[in-house]
């Protein structure tokens, strides 16, 4: 078995599969980010958002919420639309994945904040999961424009422009 850190790094090896998908690199090869680099821009919009506005969460729980959202991908990588695996399916495995680690390393409060992110019930929750599709659609303006398909960025943009309304001034 891995230490802990072990485990959490290998974040920095899954890349986001959608980007893969989607063949960003335009013809010229891309660096594609991780779930960790995905998680830490994340963060960084949290700060960026919640002190602009001004927002009242419950801040520690907004961030660990980030942190963890992804960690089910340790075990079964980012699994896309692609890979047409249904919701259910995919919520099963990422918490079976999730209440791996958290049995494994006494991460309790991790396995808990996953389902609480997976509900989508309190504000702190709703908050993340816009941030998620928010630092997605940024990252999709990034790539759209390297790879000279702003197409991508419109479909995008579309696809996902009621779940960050009132956002879009971070784009």
């Amino acid at each position: 078995m891995s230490n802990f850190y072990e485990e959490l790094y290998k974040l920095k090896n899954v890349l986001r599969k959608g980007w893969q998908e989607w063949k960003v690199d335009g013809g010229t090869p891309m660096r594609l980010e991780s779930d960790a680099e995905h998680t830490c821009s994340m963060a960084l919009l949290a700060m960026r958002i919640i002190s602009k506005r001004k927002l009242q969460f419950d801040e520690a729980k907004v961030y660990k919420m980030i942190l963890i959202h992804e960690l089910g991908e340790i075990d079964v990588g980012d699994i896309s639309p692609w890979d047409k695996i249904d919701l259910e399916e995919k919520y099963n495995l990422e918490k079976a994945a999730v209440d791996r680690i958290a049995r494994s390393y006494g991460f309790d409060e991790a396995l808990s904040l996953w389902v609480e992110f997976e509900e989508n019930k309190t504000p702190e929750a709703q908050f993340v999961k816009m941030l998620d599709k928010l630092d997605t659609v940024a990252q999709c303006k990034v790539y759209a424009e390297k790879a000279h398909k702003p197409e991508m960025y419109e479909e995008f943009y579309k696809r996902w422009q009621a779940r960050i309304a009132g956002y879009e001034e971070f784009l």
